[in-house]
């Protein structure tokens, strides 16, 4: 099977689709291959690391995806201690000074940095389903400490980390849960237990959800912690699912674990985000479901059967999801590494809001929807504003509000006027060797068009494009035959164009 499927999805048998994948010589682990992983279960590397990952092979890439960086562990305690003491720094002032876009920075700088990607993408992934927005609850520690309990628990077992999100006063907050009490229940969070974190909708009755209500009564935070307030829990019989009894919060987390629709709703999500958002078979979401409840709910075991399997690697899968906000910019500022340099955090945290995925803050409790979603008029031109920065090599200052923009030139200004007047643009001294594509194709030693051309796909993409956007790019870049610092230019400019294309948009 390998990279070769060429039968339609619908023929292909389940057993087969998830059984271990085996590169051979006609289907090597190769840098197409291995920056497809890269890019499905990390948030992008650059093209040392794929190259690295061809030479030690498959098992041993995976291996290491799957497991972590040494030391992860105590990078990520680290890192949450330090926040946490910022946070209490911060209770002492006034909640108007208690700025969220510090966590947001802080967030986005584990996101680039972690070494446990997986892990990191995986509480992303969660993040996504237990939804929360700092803009409702209005506590950036709540936040943080929700943020903790995702990472905690993002490749672990589902059961408990569901029922841990039970009380999570974040989340509580956020599904008005403190207005939930005897007599007068409020069904948000139990509705949205059943229809969003656990088993889909129609899977469960109106019904049901007002029984669970009543269950989640007194299901309160007092402070920073959940509190159960036994005076306005509801002590009737509950009849919830075809069970009955006088059911607490617990026992309706208890009870929806026992459906098989858990597995099945929680495997959809799961395969759109790693493999592919083209909906497949229910013979194969089948398969991989049953797999999941025998391995009692253990999301890890579940991402590295996807990870690993035949279907991930084959052209089913291969650019069948588009990059989110995150993978998008954090993807290009790791391919840009040509050495160290200072990140701009801040700014890049703004320019997430820009492309739609501001995290901490999604749009509401469904979050963001993915897909082609992610792409409209004004996203696109926010990637290709970022995308054009990026390939100047001109990176912005660490700011909160930033320059992120100020490299940005109007068209008009591009504008040559004659031979002896070239535009303005084109004047400016170039970029640190450390962020310059040119520099980095300099240094190749070479000067074909075709072979710059080439490495930049490598570089961008690790995969093909058509033969014509070929031809298109190899003649744009030789074009005139550039000499000097207007080669230079001719080369970021070549490397921007391959990153508006469709192909950059795809993980």
């Amino acid at each position: 099977m390998g990279g070769s499927i060429s039968i339609p999805l619908e023929k292909v048998d389940p057993g087969l689709a998830w059984s271990p994948w085996e590169p051979d010589k006609a289907n090597p682990f190769d840098l197409k291959w291995a920056g497809h992983l890269y890019r499905r279960a990390t948030l992008g590397v650059g093209l040392d690391k794929v190259r690295s990952a061809v030479d030690v092979g498959f098992e041993a890439t995976l291996g290491e995806i799957l497991q972590g960086e040494v030391g992860a562990a105590n990078d990520y305690y680290t890192r949450e201690r330090m926040a946490l003491k910022m946070f209490e720094e911060r209770q002492k002032m006034p909640p108007e000074n208690q700025d969220p876009f510090e966590l947001q920075v802080w967030w986005f700088a584990i996101l680039l940095n972690s070494m446990h990607p997986l892990r990191e993408k995986m509480t992303l992934f969660w993040h996504n389903h237990f939804c929360s927005s700092i803009a409702k609850v209005k506590n950036g520690k709540l936040m943080l400490l929700q943020n903790m309990l995702l990472r905690k628990y993002a490749l672990s077992k589902f059961g408990p980390f569901l029922q841990a999100m039970t009380a999570d006063p974040a989340l509580l907050i956020y599904l008005d849960s403190n207005d939930n009490k005897k007599g007068n229940p409020n069904e948000n969070y139990a509705r949205e237990i059943m229809e969003l974190f656990s088993l889909g909708v129609g899977n469960y009755t109106e019904q049901d959800i007002r029984e669970a209500a009543r269950a989640f009564t007194g299901w309160h935070t007092e402070g920073e912690e959940f509190y159960f307030n036994g005076r306005e829990h509801d002590r009737g019989i509950k009849k919830f699912l075809g069970k009955e009894g006088n059911w607490k919060g617990d026992d309706v987390v208890r009870i929806i674990l026992q459906r098989p629709a858990v597995a099945d709703f929680i495997v959809r999500k799961m395969y759109r985000f790693f493999v592919s958002e083209i909906d497949p078979p229910p013979a194969l979401l089948a398969a991989l479901a049953d797999s999941f409840r025998r391995n009692n709910y253990d999301i890890a075991a579940l991402v590295s059967t996807i990870l690993r399997s035949r279907l991930f690697f084959s052209d089913h899968a291969y650019r069948k999801r588009i990059k989110s906000p995150v993978e998008f910019v954090i993807g290009t500022v790791k391919t840009f590494m040509f050495g160290d340099w200072p990140v701009p955090e801040n700014a890049l945290v703004t320019k997430l809001e820009a492309m739609g995925q501001l995290i901490m803050a999604p749009p509401n409790v469904k979050g963001w929807p993915g897909g082609t979603a992610w792409l409209n008029t004004s996203t696109i031109l926010a990637r290709h504003n970022f995308t054009y920065v990026a390939a100047s090599g001109f990176w912005p200052e660490n700011t909160p509000n930033g320059s992120f923009l100020d490299r940005i030139v109007p068209e008009e200004e591009k504008k040559e006027t004659s031979s002896d007047d070239p535009p303005r643009w084109e004047e400016e001294p170039d970029p640190p060797g450390k962020t310059d594509v040119a520099t980095y194709i300099r240094n190749l030693k070479i000067r074909d068009p075709k072979l710059i051309v080439d490495r930049l796909l490598e570089l961008l993409l690790q995969g093909p494009v058509s033969e014509k956007a070929h031809q298109a790019l190899i003649a744009f870049l030789g074009e005139g035959k550039p000499e000097g610092r207007y080669h230079s230019i001719r080369v970021r400019d070549t490397a921007h164009a391959i990153m508006t294309m469709p192909e950059y948009q795809l993980a």
